[in-house]
């Protein structure tokens, strides 16, 4: 009898369990909690040369600092170098090295994130912010500021980074 009874047991065990139906859905996260912030997670994200003009915007009024290559204070190519250091590209400590680094663009074509270099040999370099602008930490004494290239002598050169 105890067999009978564990048999019928199992046997409505299985039934009810076919019963019961289970679905599967694929889903994809976009929100990743941590604590009381959210955060969107991007199928894709792109740096621009807006998101690079913007970062360096921020550092409008850093002293000039020969050989600074902190918030403490730069040269210009220190302040090109930490400003895409920020966004994770590696840049030459030098405004003649890094020439070295992108693709070549002519004046006409300059977009906004360019770098820009002066000099018959390059000695300096800033970052164009567009509309005939760019920005560079210029001159001891003087400060990461936004000029106009028509009156910045001896420009050379430009650098597509992105």
């Amino acid at each position: 009898m105890k067999k009978v009874k564990s048999v019928t047991s199992f046997a409505l065990a299985l039934i009810f369990a076919g019963s019961i139906g289970i679905r599967c859905t694929n889903v994809q996260a976009t929100e990743i909690l941590f604590g009381n912030s959210v955060e969107v997670a991007s199928k894709e994200s792109k740096l621009t040369g807006a998101d690079i003009v913007a970062y360096a915007k921020k550092l409008t009024g850093i002293p000039y600092k020969s050989g600074g290559t902190t918030k403490a204070g730069f040269d210009c190519s220190g302040f090109t170098m930490h400003v895409f250091s920020n966004f994770n590209i590696t840049l030459p400590r030098t405004a003649e090295s890094q020439t070295s680094k992108g693709t070549v663009v002519s004046k006409a074509n300059l977009r906004i994130g360019d770098l820009v270099f002066f000099g018959s040999v390059i000695s300096h370099v800033g970052i164009y912010v567009g509309d005939g602008n760019f920005i560079h930490s210029p001159k001891p004494g003087s400060s990461v500021k936004i000029a106009e290239l028509k009156y910045m002598p001896n420009y050379n050169t430009a650098r597509r980074i992105l």
